[in-house]
């Protein structure tokens, strides 16, 4: 009876081994590397500026774009959304949200709109571009007005920019940048 009785709790022991278990999950973020890129011509240059990770649900990398042959500038931010509330928007709700909040902090410095325009962007989509007018000194030498625009390059990523260049700098930064 003995061998029965060892046998018992063993089987027991097995068939509770053998039974399914329930998988864990949770998600993780990693962060990739991609590839910006546009096409601006000979005397362009890009500078890569600060990289920076937020509790806000996003991940941003600035860039500096200058043309040395001539004056004017462009800062573009690239940020990759991983808000799980965000990222249930739509990529044009979020860009609406973006642009508003941008032209909301630079009206609260003394910027006033006087115009828009449409430039299409390197999947054929139409960007909106804000002209805003300032008093700011540094803005004052290169015309005293500035492009602002956002729009989504793909998926989670979308890119933020202020334009010092001409129209059709401005216009050829958002048909050509891409990111890979």
């Amino acid at each position: 009876m003995k061998p029965f009785t060892a046998l018992v709790p063993a089987i027991i022991l097995l068939a509770c081994l053998a039974l399914p278990c329930t998988a864990l999950e949770s998600k993780f973020f990693t962060i990739t590397e991609k590839t910006i890129s546009l096409e601006l011509g000979p005397g362009f240059e890009m500078v890569s500026g600060e990289f920076n990770t937020s509790e806000n649900g996003m991940v941003r990398q600035d860039f500096i774009i200058n043309n040395t042959g001539a004056s004017g500038a462009a800062f573009v931010s690239v940020m990759s959304v991983y808000d799980e509330t965000m990222s249930k928007m739509s990529p044009g709700a979020l860009s609406e949200l973006f642009l508003i909040g941008g032209i909301s902090a630079v009206e609260a410095e003394g910027a006033v709109e006087i115009g828009n325009w449409t430039a299409v962007d390197s999947q054929g989509r139409n960007v909106t571009v804000h002209t805003l007018s300032t008093n700011d000194e540094r803005v004052e030498k290169l015309g005293g007005s500035y492009d602002m625009a956002v729009w989504n390059l793909d998926g989670p990523n979308f890119a933020v920019m202020v334009s010092l260049f001409d129209h059709n700098n401005t216009t050829k930064t958002i048909k050509t940048l891409t990111i890979s």
